[in-house]
């Protein structure tokens, strides 16, 4: 037997253990030999048991709206003394010392290190120049209050606390529950997905600038108390000249490295497996150097992160690399090694109760420190509450701070099991109210008509363009033209660059200005994907001058918020039309972002699938003649693709047919819809009368067959198809044909003229009428 610490170094326990010197490997069952003698199938079981149990407590937890790292914690402490470990048999089986413990720890301290690298690489400081009053106020009220009010509880109670761990470690306790996790914070809000949110951007910059204060208080704490409590002074300060230099290393050897890596890599390609490599080495070796300088093994791989640039591919490649495997594989073990630790039934009342009460007290005074601010500079108390409950909120990478405060034995193992279960019920009790009070669809509902049929005929015409691959601006352009840009109603343009958000925490949201052709401030060398677009754009305004005026902006999110940047601007810049591009081999993430804004944009939506002669050259520069049809069977977003079939029939160059499906049998259908309608056709032919290039015709279709067979005719004499996207699915012309929809976005008539069966190269474009606020409003009108 050989003797051995209890974890590495990182873990900095002083106990000693023995374990049994095993093979990695075993025989097998065939062999009748124990599979958990053997270090390897040992440790393959705990992680297995770790991820199934977090599937399951994910399907549970799921309809109850609860934080994504509540299940992580429920696995460990599961397996633990509070749970399955009550077990004999279970606990010696898992847990006893001679089954690989070390193996456990190894890859806890693996996970810890490139998760801790992964993060600061993801933090961007940028944010720390320009936070903003209100951020600015929120951080740093929510970073005394807490403290001073914590803290000064924790010291009076001290002298009534009889358990003597517990009178030692108060004010630990009391410091750990004021920290802000910056990355917490963040999680939360893609939990919940309020990171594009105006209120997301305030909580992430405030929780910066509170973890950032926090983190210079504890360095200067630990730091001088090293200092004052060592004996010798001369080890303290060489470890703080180690530090020195190696962030110096890391700054002037292996940042210029990294940066050569960006440069070989070409625009949107991830890094090379070499390269990816390389960084694993240079993160190994960052914690080598801090461990072998007397300093946390986490300090090194924590600078080179912050060294590292967030931007893609940079950022993007290490998180898609590194991300599953260091939680599927290597956190599994702190998962492990925080449950074991959490005994439910060894906590002392008295103990607990005190323990709970500090923790709600920091709560209630970081809940008071973000509201007072908040409503100080005139934020809606409906904003107000949720932040203030997002800021007081613990999580994940709390509960990781105070893991190594216990494993520095600054808490005991009961007063950590204590702060670990009051943090997963905050959470739990937390999260549900935050998604009940703050609902982000209605903030951006616009009770003004912002269509296009009640868009007045002399007015400004407001379009928002999103823009996901270079290779749709010229289709985009192209609609554009046809949208007839006139001097009477010119066309405002706000051209919105869609970017995932990978590698990097911040969501960003860029407004770019351009004069001759640059964006000020962002002049690159290399062209990027952005500027790229924003010229093409550019450039259409400048031949277009008078009639097109262009803005240009940039989202970088994730898919699951990215919507929210659209219809944020949408609501603010009073957008009349948004026209999302899609491909039927769009991924599903990109066609998530396209429902949730059909679902919640504040005006109407024009889908638009580009095929034929739309595709090739500038239509402004060709100038042939384009033949639309404007399929009508009624409804609203019928009636709007009609108002805006009017309007492309202003265009010279435009040959345009409206065909009208008329049911053959006149079943009887709502009496206001179907006046609605008549209104609309004959508002559209009186406009039209005088235009030689307008027809209009009558199709009547007996049922879906016939329906069928009628749009694949149309489909092949047109370049450009205008159709509504909603329909009445129990009418007898569309009767069934819903449930063999391939694209649930283009709607039924839509998803028909795209199918493959067609054979039709026409484009396509959907449209989709402004939400039901504008369809009350026009019935009212109707019956008055």
């Amino acid at each position: 037997m050989a003797a051995v610490t209890n974890g590495s170094n990182i873990d900095r326990g002083h106990g000693y253990t023995c374990e049994i010197i095993a093979k990695t490997t075993t025989g097998g069952l065939v062999f009748r030999h124990d599979v958990t003698d053997s270090t390897l199938p040992f440790l393959l079981i705990q992680i297995a048991l770790v991820n199934s149990l977090t599937a399951i407590f994910q399907v549970l937890l799921k309809p109850f709206g609860q934080f994504s790292f509540v299940p992580q914690l429920l696995s460990g402490i599961a397996i633990g003394p509070s749970c399955l470990s009550r077990y004999e048999k279970f606990k010696l089986m898992l847990f006893s010392p001679k089954k690989g413990s070390m193996m456990i720890n190894a890859f806890e301290n693996l996970g810890l290190i490139f998760l801790f690298f992964l993060l600061s690489v993801q933090l961007d400081l940028n944010v720390l120049r320009r936070p903003g009053k209100l951020a600015f106020a929120i951080g740093l009220s929510a970073l005394i209050l807490p403290f001073a009010i914590t803290m000064s509880l924790a010291l009076c109670i001290r002298g009534y606390v009889e358990n003597v761990e517990l009178h030692e470690t108060l004010p630990m306790v009391a410091f750990l529950e004021t920290a802000t996790s910056f990355h917490q914070i963040l999680y939360f809000l893609t939990d919940l997905k309020l990171l594009n949110s105006e209120l997301g951007r305030i909580a992430l910059v405030s929780s910066l600038i509170s973890g950032m204060g926090n983190w210079i208080y504890l360095i200067l704490v630990v730091g001088s108390y090293e200092y004052v409590q060592s004996p010798t002074k001369y080890p303290v300060i060489l470890i703080e000249v180690s530090q020195v230099v190696i962030v110096f290393i890391i700054v002037f050897a292996f940042r210029p490295l990294v940066l050569w890596m960006m440069r070989k890599t070409p625009e949107r390609k991830s890094l090379k497996e070499s390269y990816v490599c390389m960084i694993i080495v240079l993160v190994l070796l960052c914690a080598l150097f801090s461990e072998v300088a007397g300093l946390h093994p986490l300090h090194g791989p924590i600078v080179l992160g912050m060294a590292t640039p967030d931007s893609p591919p940079m950022g993007s490649s290490l998180s898609n690399k590194f991300g599953c495997v260091i939680w599927g594989v290597l956190m599994p073990g702190f998962m492990i090694n925080v449950g074991k630790r959490v005994n439910i039934f060894s906590v002392q009342i008295s103990n607990f109760l005190i323990v709970t009460f500090i923790t709600f007290a920091s709560s209630l005074a970081k809940f008071i420190g973000t509201l007072v601010p908040s409503l100080y500079y005139k934020m809606p108390l409906r904003d107000a509450l949720p932040l203030g409950l997002i800021l007081s909120c613990r999580g994940l990478f709390d509960i990781l701070f105070f893991y190594r405060a216990k494993q520095a034995r600054l808490i005991s193992d009961e007063i950590f099991g204590i702060m670990v279960v009051t943090t997963i019920v905050h959470s739990a009790v937390i999260a549900p109210i935050v998604r009940t009070i703050y609902d982000t669809s209605k903030r951006y509902m616009a009770y003004n008509r912002r269509t296009i049929q009640h868009n007045k005929q002399h007015e400004e015409l407001r379009l928002m363009a999103c823009v996901h691959e270079p290779d749709k601006v010229l289709p985009i352009i192209n609609i554009l033209e046809i949208s007839n840009p006139k001097c009477e109603s010119p066309l405002a343009v706000y051209v919105l660059n869609l970017e995932e958000l990978v590698g990097r925490t911040m969501p960003l949201f860029i407004s770019h200005q351009y004069y001759n052709g640059t964006s000020p401030g962002n002049i690159k060398e290399k062209p990027t994907r952005a500027s790229r677009i924003f010229n093409v754009f550019n450039q259409y305004e400048q031949q277009r001058q008078g009639l097109v005026v262009v803005q240009c902006y940039t989202s970088v999110a994730p898919y699951s918020t990215m919507h929210e940047d659209i219809i944020s601007l949408a609501h603010d810049k009073f957008i009349t039309l948004v026209i999302i591009p899609i491909e039927k081999t769009d991924s599903p993430y990109i066609r998530t972002v396209n429902k949730n804004v059909l679902e919640h944009v504040p005006c109407s939506v024009a889908i638009f699938l580009c095929r034929g002669i739309l595709v090739g050259a500038k239509y402004l520069h060709s100038l042939p003649i384009i033949s639309v049809c404007v399929i009508f069977l009624g409804g609203c977003d019928d009636r709007e693709a009609l108002a805006y079939g009017a309007r492309m029939s202003e265009n010279p160059n435009i040959r345009l047919t409206a065909s009208r499906f008329m049911d053959a049998n006149q079943t009887s259908c709502d009496k206001v819809e179907k006046k609605l309608d008549l209104l609309a056709v004959s508002n559209f032919r009186i406009n039209t009368y005088e235009n030689k290039l307008v027809t209009y015709k009558e199709e009547n279709v007996t049922g879906v067959s016939d329906t069928t067979i009628t749009l694949q005719l149309i489909s092949k004499d047109y370049d450009l198809i205008v159709v509504g996207r909603r329909h009445d699915k129990y009418s007898p012309l569309l009767k069934g044909l819903s449930e063999w929809s391939e694209v649930e976005e283009l709607g039924v008539i839509g998803d028909i003229l795209a199918s493959s069966d067609t054979r039709s190269r026409a484009s396509l474009l959907v449209v989709q009428q402004q939400a039901s606020v504008v369809e009350e409003m026009i019935d009212s009108d109707l019956h008055a």
